[in-house]
């Protein structure tokens, strides 16, 4: 019972020592954001929870409830449902449309993933569950041992199961995963599975000028899941491999699209069911998507230098219309 006790007092220290750090960004930072100036959104190692005490904070400081200040916060609490496997979503919805591109059978094809953080659980699931196809190997960060694996399995993953064994900072739980079958290897073996998918989703700079050199040639998509996956370096080997690039700021747009639906919702205030938010998404995901295609095939170039073109021309079209230019 005493240590039961200690656990949880030792927990909700915790709790509040983050409530406290969250708390105290908006003190700083409250007047240079707002939901008509800047609207921060989560990121890695973030909670709806913690975007819910930044938006009280906020509305505390301003004097008025404003739930559009901030985005993923928790449903009930000015947040979107769809918005947690939003960026997941996104991924496959953009990887769906490569495949169907490059005539790939979704439900004939393989997956590799790295990290399990929230983009890569629901890329996972919608690789499994959407797409048809076989998951070999998701990657995560242990906090324990201060180092990466990879988990596979002769099957391919069940992702439900690894999420339900996973803790809110993307460690899944070594025991566990080994007595369900699962095999752990180093952090870096993702790179190297034979799948027609690789889908990047932790951190930046993952695939560099030497990790490169590492992916299978069976590999034909590569969508990046995370911010900045791919370097310079990187780039130019994939171009030369012929591995289509779904580039991260196209691919792993579903986030902060649904988080652009949360302030509409927290507008209006109301809220749209879930299968609305993820239509929503499927079409404005695909319809980009569709646009950086048409360009790539059109100038004959490489999807990253199609993205760039199809932003920069958006920002140049709303300057003109403003009279800026």
């Amino acid at each position: 019972m005493i240590g039961r006790t200690t656990r949880k007092i030792s927990g909700l220290s915790k709790a509040r020592e983050k409530e406290r750090l969250c708390r105290g960004w908006i003190d700083q930072m409250w007047r240079n954001i707002g939901p008509r100036q800047d609207v921060p959104a989560p990121d890695v190692g973030t909670t709806p929870q913690m975007m819910g005490w930044m938006m009280d904070q906020y509305s505390k400081l301003v004097g008025q409830f404003s739930p559009g200040v901030i985005t993923g916060k928790p449903v009930g609490g000015g947040g979107s449902l769809g918005r947690t496997e939003a960026t997941g979503f996104g991924v496959i919805c953009t990887v769906r449309e490569a495949m169907n591109h490059l005539g790939i059978d979704p439900s004939q094809s393989v997956a590799a993933i790295q990290g399990f953080g929230n983009v890569a659980q629901y890329a996972a699931i919608g690789f499994v569950e959407h797409l048809g196809g076989r998951v070999a190997c998701v990657s995560c960060w242990d906090h324990d041992d201060r180092t990466a694996y990879t988990y596979s399995h002769p099957d391919g993953i069940d992702p439900r199961f690894l999420q339900s064994i996973t803790d809110q900072y993307g460690t899944i739980n070594q025991a566990k995963a080994l007595d369900s079958g699962y095999l752990r290897e180093d952090g870096e073996a993702w790179i190297a599975k034979e799948a027609d998918v690789l889908i990047p989703a932790a951190l930046e700079g993952q695939i560099n000028a030497e990790s490169v050199h590492r992916i299978h040639p069976q590999v034909r998509i590569l969508a990046e899941g995370a911010n900045g996956p791919t370097t310079l370096e990187a780039d130019a080997v994939l171009e030369e491999r012929k591995i289509f690039n779904i580039p991260d700021f196209l691919c792993n747009a579903g986030g902060v699209t649904v988080s652009y639906f949360e302030t509409v919702q927290n507008d209006m205030n109301f809220y749209w069911e879930l299968e609305e938010v993820l239509e929503r998404l499927d079409r404005k995901m695909t319809g980009a998507f569709q646009s950086v295609m048409e360009v790539a095939e059109l100038e004959g170039i490489y999807m990253r230098e199609a993205a760039y073109m199809v932003a920069i021309n958006r920002v140049v079209e709303a300057m003109e219309l403003r009279g800026w230019i």
